[in-house]
């Protein structure tokens, strides 16, 4: 018996794999697309609520810091150690804080006198949320600024 020899050519086994049809891939991704493209809009819309309320909360801390400070330099320290309250310093520290208002703050209160016994003024304030994303909410904001020693109106 002879032996038989099967000759394939290597073009004609790479056209016949290449040729072969695997799966069919009717609109696969199309429909990836359609499912990725809400989900990465709501990220993105996410991302920019959260960096617009960031930067809104920033300037407010800083309004508000200014404020406290320019407030805190208006309380009188006594050479007996007690401490003079009047509605200058209240009304200074306001004047500052609308002065420089941020988008989207609002002063709530301010109050002038001795905190953790030194003489300060705290402020008070809000700012609200953009609500791209989330629903708008108001956020408070705390600044106390205290005396700064030898800095008050009379020594400048």
């Amino acid at each position: 018996m002879g032996q038989r020899v099967l000759c394939l050519t290597l073009r004609e086994l790479e056209s016949k794999v290449a040729m072969k049809k695997t799966k069919p891939e009717n609109g696969q991704s199309i429909m990836l697309f359609a499912i990725m493209m809400p989900i990465m809009a709501l990220f993105l819309i996410g991302i920019m609520d959260y960096m617009v309320t960031n930067a809104r909360m920033m300037d407010t801390v800083a309004a508000a810091d200014l404020a406290a400070h320019a407030g805190a330099q208006e309380v009188e320290l006594l050479p007996d150690g007690t401490v003079t309250v009047g509605s200058r310093g209240s009304a200074v520290a306001a004047m500052y804080f609308n002065g420089q208002l941020p988008t989207g703050a609002r002063l709530v209160a301010v109050s002038c006198g001795r905190y953790q016994g030194r003489p300060a003024c705290w402020v008070t304030a809000e700012v609200q949320s953009p609500g791209y994303l989330l629903p708008e909410r108001w956020i408070t904001v705390n600044a106390i600024g205290y005396l700064a020693h030898g800095v008050t109106e009379g020594d400048q």
